[in-house]
This record gives C-alpha cells, structure tokens and sequence, in this order.
C-alpha cells in the first residue's frame, strides 16, 4: 500500500496539470509491475456547444448541450417567427461549452432549410455544421451552400438532390374504323404492351406522335390499360383512354348499361387514380338505316328552329339591356348634375359667408387695434396687461368667425440691432399666437410673422415715429 499513494499523487497531479492545458485527453500507462502495459485514455469535458435539429412528421426537434438556454431561444424563435414549432428534446446546459459562431450561422440557414428541405437535419459537431436532406432542385443545395460559404465557421453539405419524378402520358383515340396511339413513353416497351393489347383483341392499334424519355415513370397506367382494353374495344362505339397529370381517363360512348358496369368495375380496383366519363350511345342503339335520313334532317331543322328562336330571344334581351343602361345612365347623369348644381350653390354661398365674415372680422379688428395696441413689455415679448386684454379680445373676434385665417405681422422700431429686432418680433408674434390658441382659436388659422424693423411705417426719426412702428398688426388672409 505504501508503495501505491505515489503513484496516485503523481496521477492527481498529471490530471491538474492537463486539464489546466486544456488537453482534450491525456495518457497515463498502468502500474510498472505489469509486464504489457495499456493506455488509460480519460477524456475531458467538451469545449464547444454541440446540437441536432431533427425535421419529422410532427415538425422539428432539437437536441443537444448549450451554454445556456438563452441559445435554445434563439433557435426556437426562428422556427415560431416563420410559422413552425422547433420542440426541445434531451437539451441540457453547462457555462463552460462556447459558441464560435453556430448560433448565428444556424439562425441564417433555417428560413431556406424549412422552406425546401424533407428529411433535414442540421448538427453542430466537433466545431463543423452539418446540413443533410432532401431538396427538389440543385438550386435549392447550391443556395444552401451560398449561405454556408458566407461564414467562416467550419461546415459540410450533404444535401442530397432528389429531382422530381413525371409520370409518362398517352392518348388512345378509338371508333369503329381504327385506333390512334400517341404520347411519351419511358421506353419503347411500355408502347409494345399497349399495341399488343390491341392486337389480342383483334383490333390494332397505329401509333402516331410517340416519344420516348428515360426519365418519365409509369406509376401503373400500362397495366391498368392492358386490362380495360378488351373491354374497351368490344362496348365503345367511340372513346379515348387518357393518361394525364397520375390520372387515367376514360370517356365514350358504349352499346349497353351493362359495359358502364363492366368499365366502373374495371376501374374500380385500380391502385391508380381513374376518372370514367363513360356514357350510352342513343344513337347508335336507335340508327335504323331507312329513317336514319328523316331523323338527322327533323334533328337538324329542329337544332335550326332553336337556333332561331335562341337568336330572337338574345336580340330581345341585348335590345332589353340596351334600354335598362340608357336609363341608368341616363339617372346616373341627372343625378351627377344635380350633385354639381348643390355643390356649386354650397361653393356660392360658403363664398359668401366667408366674404361676409372676413369683412365683418377685419371691420372689428380695425376697430379693435384703432382704439388699442397689443403692448408688450420693453425689449421682450411678453405681453402686458393691456396687451394681454386687447389680445383677449382678438380671441373673441376671431372665434367668432371661425372661418377666417389671419397673418399676425410683427414690427419694431429701428433701436438696435437689425437681428435683435428680427428676433424679438417673432418671438412677439409667437407669443400672440400661442395666447390665441390657448384661448381656442384653431392654430391652422393662424400665421404668426415677424418683419423686425424691415416695415416701417413712418421714418425713425422721432419718438412718436418709433412708437408708431413698434406694432402688431393682424392682417386677413382668407379661408
């Protein structure tokens, strides 16, 4: 035992020493009196966060070791942002794994991996971004690697392209007289069954615009074809098989109620989708060789007499319709000139109105501002108490005639500076203004402009001139 505890102290000390090293493992051989000596291999914790987006018929799930869950968010969000569900599945979280970048490279890429992606996983592994599954286009992959390429994160695309697959499509045309084959095919073969199918029944079959494309895939067409052509061949008069877009199409005309059985039965147990447009020939149970000449000319002079009275019937409903518009539109004019006419008379005497409130309100306000001066205090723009009081007044007036706008002009004197002045009579004008409002007159009728000493109304050359210049005016300047 004595000679045990050195070695153990030298093992916790090696142990320290590599994890501090950030060592992703480290190799201690066995006790020295062991004759073949093995590696112990202790692996350390992991470095890098690592995670797996996994896409199943349910939507999405996730798995995988994190810093925290502030990360796991982030991608959850993603996902609820474009309209599907990322669910966490066994995640787990520890402060010490970093993000070099995943997060952000994984945010970038799922909108194109949910957009085109079956089957689609991406991991983040040993510090590289893997992205497998399915798309229908080499576009789709190319883009994929665009988004991947963009990072200078480590990654790997292993998307697999699987194209989609065209079914093969051809048209039988069959009557009494022959048969007509036309279509693509994957392989001369495929045409071969449906000929020798023909031939069996003793009726052949000639072919006729046919292509061939290794690419194309019967899904079971030919061999649902294989069955229903003897059938086919022996009840209808007239008819086509079609196969278009994975469905098979039969119409026609048959002898009897008993081949419409036979053909839904036929049909019935196929594996592919079918459509039976299958009808009786009336006139081929009915033709009778010596009054087949009568019943085609009394058919045709009573389609004539139909066709004649449908005529009369469309010129009386067209010369009807014709008649209802021009009355509409007739109403309609009476009715838009009428609106013109109000509209006009509302226009004159809104006119008149305004014309008689603008008179009336610059009558008062002429004689409101004879009488009184907006005053304000030397040098500033506040207003003094009987500045105030006529400024009380020109409120009344104003909102009086509501539909009246006014240009409150400023003006002063020439003492000092031409900028000063500037400055205080549109600070003055303001201060009007805002008293105006305040006492509810609208501020879109109002506009408040200061001229400084640029106006005058007498020259500043005596006291009383400047007094006279130092002004508020109000000028009326319409709706």
């Amino acid at each position: 035992m004595k000679k045990i505890w050195p070695l153990l102290l030298l093992l916790l000390l090696l142990i320290f020493f590599c994890t501090w090293q950030k060592m992703d493992k480290i190799t201690i051989p066995t006790h020295p009196e062991k004759k073949a000596a093995t590696v112990i291999t202790i692996p350390l914790q992991q470095h890098t966060i690592e995670y797996l987006i996994q896409q199943n018929t349910n939507g999405y799930t996730l798995s995988g070791n994190f810093t925290d869950t502030v990360q796991q968010n982030e991608l959850t969000a993603v996902f609820s942002t474009l309209g599907s569900k990322l669910a966490p599945n066994n995640t787990s979280t520890n402060e010490t794994l970093l993000d070099k970048g995943s997060i952000a490279l994984t945010k970038e890429i799922i909108p194109h991996f949910i957009k085109t992606y079956k089957k689609g996983k991406i991991q983040y592994v040993n510090e590289v971004l893997v992205v497998e599954g399915e798309v229908n286009s080499y576009e789709a992959k190319h883009q994929m690697q665009k988004l991947l390429a963009a990072s200078p994160l480590a990654s790997r695309n292993n998307t697999k392209v699987v194209l989609p697959k065209k079914p093969i499509d051809f048209l039988i045309e069959h009557t009494l007289q022959r048969n007509i084959l036309s279509g693509h095919f994957t392989d001369q073969t495929q045409e071969e069954q449906i000929q020798h199918a023909f031939r069996a029944a003793h009726m052949p079959v000639t072919a006729s615009m046919l292509a061939e494309n290794t690419k194309l895939v019967d899904f079971g067409a030919i061999a649902l074809v294989e069955k229903i052509i003897p059938a086919f061949t022996k009840n209808y008069t007239e008819g086509v098989i079609g196969y278009q877009n994975k469905i098979l199409t039969v119409k026609g005309k048959v002898k009897n109620e008993a081949a419409i059985s036979e053909m839904e039965k036929l049909l019935g147990n196929a594996v592919i989708p079918t459509r039976n447009l299958t009808v009786l020939d009336k006139a081929y149970l009915q033709r009778i060789a010596d009054t087949k000449r009568a019943e085609e000319e009394a058919k045709l002079a009573q389609e004539n007499r139909k066709l004649q009275e449908e005529k009369e019937r469309l010129e009386q409903e067209a010369a009807q319709k014709a008649r209802l518009e021009e009355e509409k539109r007739r109403a309609e004019a009476e009715k838009e000139r009428s609106a013109r006419e109000e509209q006009a008379r509302l226009a004159r005497e809104d006119t008149m109105q305004k014309a008689v409130q603008e008179k009336e309100a610059k009558a008062n306000i002429i004689k409101l501002l004879q009488v009184e001066n907006i005053e304000f205090n030397t040098a500033k723009s506040t207003l003094t108490s009987r500045g105030q009081a006529t400024v009380d007044k020109l409120a009344a007036i104003l909102k009086k005639y509501p539909k009246v706008k006014v240009e409150i002009a400023g003006h002063t004197d020439s003492d000092g500076s031409a900028e000063f002045n500037q400055k205080l009579s549109q600070a003055r004008v303001e201060t009007v203004k805002e008293e105006l409002i305040s006492q509810g007159v609208e501020s879109k009728r109002l506009t408040a402009k200061g001229y400084g000493e640029s106006k005058p109304l007498v020259p500043n050359t005596t006291d009383e001139n400047k007094q006279k210049n130092r002004r508020v005016e109000i000028n009326i300047i319409g709706e």
